[in-house]
């Protein structure tokens, strides 16, 4: 992932400072444990003055940290003010189409890489293929392939017992069947990415809604001290989990979504 230029042309050679993985984990794990396997990731992130930095940087491979960078694979067709574009062209600061709040400024882009072998990650090597028209006429369109920590808004009245709300980001693994979403391995090395942006949005990929990175009101629980300093390394626009901002919708769990539709 490589972009020699910010949006108005300027070069830029700015990365941020990068955090020792092996010194994390030396004092996170205990001495009797493995330590936890690294990967490597990678983030495009808008500055203040209209500039783009790129950090690259080996951090855990930890879902809360593989969670932020894999939602979308290459290909997919994202709306933007310029016209529809795929994920792997966009470049922080054009503005993408969100469903509440128009075209907004892409604060932030991020990357990994999924390979067919990779025994010491967290995340499986497996993506999620939807057919043209599997959620319904030109959702999506074309083909979308989107990656395990994806999210799709679903909509239904039986949510509202479970999330008092009629809609929710419901995670891709929960639509699987085989198909309408299919699970599939890839046989080479596909890069996938996740977006963020001000706040927490609903985009349109090939589509269909799906939200932008948000960590959740329950990061906070999952990891702290170096770890979260670490990860927040990743995302130079905010300053804190709080500046993420409040979440566009409710989160419902794979459990929670299977309960409804089986009611």
């Amino acid at each position: 992932m490589s972009y020699p230029h910010s949006p108005g042309g300027a070069a830029v050679a700015r990365p941020l400072p990068t955090v020792s993985t092996g010194q994390w984990t030396a004092r996170r794990t205990p001495a009797a444990q493995p330590a936890i396997a690294a990967r490597r990731f990678e983030a495009l992130a808008l500055l203040p003055d209209g500039d783009f930095t790129e950090i690259v940087q080996r951090a855990p491979a930890h879902p809360v940290f593989e969670s932020a960078f894999s939602a979308l694979a290459r290909g997919t067709i994202i709306a933007t003010e310029e016209g529809p574009i795929a994920i792997e062209d966009l470049l922080p600061g054009m503005r993408v189409e969100t469903r509440d709040a128009g075209f907004q400024p892409l604060m932030w882009i991020g990357t990994i890489t999924i390979a067919p072998q990779m025994p010491l990650a967290h995340m499986p090597a497996r993506l999620f293929r939807i057919p043209v028209d599997s959620f319904g006429p030109s959702r999506p369109m074309p083909d979308l392939m989107l990656a395990p920590h994806a999210r799709l808004l679903h909509r239904s009245p039986k949510l509202l017992d479970i999330v008092h709300d009629d809609s929710a980001l419901t995670p891709i693994t929960a639509f699987e069947d085989g198909y309408s979403v299919i699970r599939v391995a890839p046989a080479s090395p596909v890069s996938v990415y996740h977006l963020a942006f001000a706040d927490h949005h609903i985009l349109r990929a090939n589509g269909l809604e799906i939200e932008s990175y948000h960590p959740g009101n329950d990061m906070v629980n999952k990891m702290g001290g170096e770890s979260l300093r670490l990860f927040l390394s990743f995302f130079p626009h905010v300053g804190s989990l709080a500046e993420f901002g409040p979440m566009v919708a409710p989160r419902l769990s794979v459990e929670e979504y299977q309960s409804a539709v089986a009611t």
